[in-house]
């Protein structure tokens, strides 16, 4: 379980939850898929603090 002051966690459990939406067996998702699957998040996420000035500034709007 996260603490307090973290914002955002994503687990191995979360991308294996995933990969049953999208009707892929548990199996499938071995060390180098999730290892593959880091890497492209940690990409998607490279401008993360974009992403978190917008949610800053959407919620001081509402």
């Amino acid at each position: 379980m996260a603490d307090t002051d973290t914002i955002f966690v994503l687990s191995k459990v979360d991308v294996i939850d995933c990969a049953r939406e999208m009707g892929i067996p548990e199996e499938a998702i071995t060390d180098d898929i999730l290892a593959q699957v880091k890497k492209g998040v940690e990409w998607g996420l490279e401008c993360w603090s974009d992403v978190v000035k917008e949610a800053i500034n959407m919620a001081l709007k509402s």
